[in-house]
């Protein structure tokens, strides 16, 4: 699922583009180029989920199975 700037903006208690730009290091500019109801930029998503794993959810984690030599 595609996290919007502004479903972003709502669940965190943001009402401004400055606010979201501060929770993630960047500036007003940059966020400003995001559309509002199209997904945000995928680094930012995990950002999201990795910083508030209590509203976005946990980011999937790359599940590697090892496979052993002793069979």
């Amino acid at each position: 699922m595609d996290i919007t700037k502004r479903v972003a903006r709502e669940f965190l208690g943001f009402t401004m583009d400055r606010q979201l730009a501060d929770f993630f290091g960047v500036s007003k500019a940059a966020v400003s180029k995001w559309p509002e109801n199209q997904g945000m930029p995928e680094v930012r998503q995990w950002q999201l989920r990795a910083l508030r794993p209590d509203v976005f959810g946990a980011p999937p984690t790359g599940h590697r199975q090892e496979v052993s030599d002793a069979a």
